[in-house]
């Protein structure tokens, strides 16, 4: 959910015991608040959404004030909640991403599409006199920062694509190999400018979730239920995406690793 909602508003859709926020919206409100953590959230607020929780669960409108002690609890149960959430998903999955960059919900995940909260600026780009990387050049991808290991010899490149269809929005490339015997694939999107958008990219049937550094950029690693990994990370305007079949996260976490 994009939008923040002032105290104000929800004060005002409380008294008119009507509000088009769906429930999962008013969860994400409180959620977004605890997030804060206890120091900084702002119990009324949480309070609140609460509130707006009441009304939108009774028909009739009639709604349910919280006392002070009642929304201590509350704001601790949901804390807790928080806490617990996080060291099951963590025990259960290895999930090793801080939450405002992913977020777990039963064994998927979810991305901000801009990664606005991750290192997104390469430290700078070792391989560009590679063949691979003029490759790219010539289809108006650069500068780029990508996995070392692609152009290794236990690397086989089988097909590479320039897969643009609006050089004035974005320039794009699709690019198949085998590593170590293994399919991968890789896609790679550079914008010709900053556009305005949002939106989450998702990661689904997860075994595990790990951010590691290279070249600067954080570099999220996800394992997946089918033995295959995928590997995402953002340089400025480019946006990485790679996929290893058969292959664990020790053996993806080396492969993103080689980033330069």
């Amino acid at each position: 959910m994009k939008r923040k909602l002032s105290k104000k508003k929800l004060k005002k859709m409380i008294d008119s015991d009507f509000t088009d926020l769906s429930t999962e919206e008013i969860k994400a409100l409180i959620q977004k608040e605890v997030n804060k953590g206890p120091d900084k959230l702002d119990t009324d607020y949480i309070d609140l959404c609460f509130e707006l929780l009441a009304v939108k669960g009774n028909a009739k409108g009639k709604r349910v004030k919280f006392k002070k002690p009642a929304k201590v609890l509350l704001v601790a149960a949901a804390l807790m909640v928080v806490f617990i959430s996080t060291v099951t998903a963590s025990a259960q999955f290895n999930f090793d991403i801080p939450q405002n960059i992913a977020k777990l919900i039963d064994n998927n995940a979810e991305i901000d599409y801009n990664l606005e909260n991750a290192d997104t600026t390469a430290d700078g780009y070792a391989l560009l006199d590679s063949d691979f990387a003029k490759q790219l050049a010539d289809y108006g991808i650069t500068p780029v920062t990508f996995p070392e290991e692609l152009i290794k010899d236990n690397c086989k490149i089988t097909k590479m694509e320039n897969t643009t269809t609006d050089k004035t929005f974005s320039h794009d490339a699709n690019v198949e190999f085998e590593y170590n015997g293994q399919k991968g694939d890789l896609t790679i999107h550079q914008e010709v400018e900053e556009f305005e958008s949002t939106g989450v990219s998702g990661y689904n049937n997860l075994k595990g979730g790990k951010m590691i550094k290279a070249n600067g950029m954080d570099i999220l690693v996800f394992e997946h239920d089918d033995n295959s990994s995928s590997i995402t990370y953002k340089d400025g305007l480019t946006t990485y995406d790679i996929l290893l079949t058969k292959s664990t996260m020790e053996n993806a976490i080396k492969f993103a690793k080689s980033i330069k």
